[in-house]
């Protein structure tokens, strides 16, 4: 890659013992507001202090998986746009222990990788909607733009939450 995208640290992941008390820490402590919370087994939490980011901290109620004993599952940054997240992904296709995955959340298109160290990273752009989290399905960055954008809008349109992102 010649010239990388802008990163925008946009948020991270831990994994918990008491999600209870953490939430209760970053909400009365530290002023972040609850903006999600996922279903199911997972019980993921959503937080944020920026009413324009859906989510700067996830709490996951769950066991480490990182042989580490490490509580992060991944950090993530913003880049501006689609292309630029294509651009990530292509310079990582010339590194196999990167292990790319081109994935949305429904209000991303992302892609996740390891670093040389095995940690998790995240490279997203915003889609134009909103969807509950979790969502997570797989995606082809080859796709051109208005394609990407229609099966995207397809895959979500019917799950709980959807909306476009001007209504949030």
């Amino acid at each position: 890659m010649k010239s990388p995208p802008n990163f925008l640290l946009s948020h991270f992941e831990l994994y918990v013992k008491d999600a209870p008390s953490m939430e209760a820490f970053y909400t009365r402590r530290l002023g972040f507001v609850v903006t999600d919370r996922g279903e199911g087994p997972q019980g993921l939490v959503f937080l944020s202090r920026n009413p324009g980011e859906h989510h700067q901290l996830v709490i996951n109620p769950r066991p480490t998986r990182k042989a580490s004993g490490s509580p992060l599952d991944h950090i993530a940054f913003r880049v501006a746009s689609l292309q630029e997240v294509r651009r990530v992904h292509e310079a990582l296709k010339e590194d196999p222990g990167a292990a790319a995955e081109a994935v949305s959340h429904g209000n991303t298109w992302s892609v996740y990788f390891r670093d040389p160290e095995g940690n998790r990273l995240e490279v997203f752009a915003d889609t134009p909607w909103y969807v509950s989290q979790p969502c997570r399905f797989p995606i082809d960055l080859g796709l051109d733009d208005a394609r990407l954008h229609a099966d995207t809008e397809r895959r979500v349109r019917d799950l709980p939450g959807f909306r476009p992102v001007a209504k949030v």
